[in-house]
């Protein structure tokens, strides 16, 4: 219970933090749009003339992209500035006295703020999806609330996979003592392996190969085929779990390393 408590007061110090700025929340709503609406005249362009694109129709585009718009910023895995600079600063050596692990401590954190981000999202993406059926860009026929419920569940998971990915990634920080760099490369690669950037069904074949022995797609691209129906909830679920356990067993081990190094020479 006292971790419940702890854990609740990092996440609502990260609530309070980001909706401060009133201004900036507001103006999120713009940012998320506006390339959103950019993308649907893109793929309006490639569509006119052709009914389908490797199997997918316009409105299955539409539909895709929306839920990509969803997904891309509370899954992919980024460097923690947070985590970083206590670590560079020696601010790590207060959190080590408290009683809840600093891993924990952090995904608490990140949990709050993106909490607040979510909630932005969450409305854009509902006001462009009624604009779009209004529209007739999106087809609700070819939704179903059984694939609804099963897309939040590995949209969960999928965050949870994505949040481990980040702690390892700013633990990296103990012995390079700046990982903007691996951050930079994994904001690169993860757009496109992930099917953010584009399906993955498009993709050259060589990069599809690649792409399966990432975790990347499972965090973007398979979520969004359950949603679809053109994969099964069993089909994704196994291989979520598998690289949830994987990227907490990296994260876990970079920590355990990385606050040794950390004891040995601030001690």
């Amino acid at each position: 219970m006292r971790y419940v408590a702890l854990l609740r007061g990092a996440f609502a110090l990260a609530w309070r933090e980001g909706t401060a700025y009133r201004f900036s929340f507001a103006m999120s709503f713009l940012v998320i749009a506006l390339p959103f609406t950019l993308q649907v005249f893109l793929w309006r362009a490639v569509f006119s003339g052709r009914a389908s694109l490797a199997g997918y129709s316009f409105s299955r585009m539409v539909a895709y992209y929306v839920l990509a718009l969803l997904l891309f910023d509370f899954v992919q895995p980024t460097l923690l500035y947070d985590v970083a600079d206590d670590i560079k600063s020696g601010n790590l050596a207060a959190h080590l006295l408290r009683p809840v692990p600093y891993p924990l401590w952090s995904a608490g954190v990140r949990f709050g703020s993106q909490a607040v981000y979510l909630v932005v999202v969450a409305l854009t993406v509902g006001l462009i999806s009624w604009l779009l059926v209004v529209l007739g860009y999106l087809n609700p026929g070819e939704w179903s609330l059984e694939r609804a419920a099963a897309f939040l569940l590995v949209f969960a998971l999928a965050w949870l996979v994505g949040l481990l990915l980040s702690l390892a990634v700013s633990f990296a920080v103990f012995f390079t003592e700046d990982a903007s760099g691996l951050s930079k490369v994994v904001g690169f690669v993860f757009p496109l392996f992930s099917g953010a950037l584009i399906p993955l069904d498009l993709l050259p074949r060589w990069l599809q190969i690649i792409g399966k022995y990432l975790p990347f797609r499972w965090l973007v691209y398979e979520p969004i085929r359950v949603f679809s129906g053109r994969a099964a909830l069993l089909d994704v679920l196994p291989a979520l779990l598998a690289w949830a356990l994987l990227a907490a067993l990296l994260a876990w081990l970079l920590w355990r390393a990385g606050e040794a190094r950390f004891t040995a020479v601030g001690g």
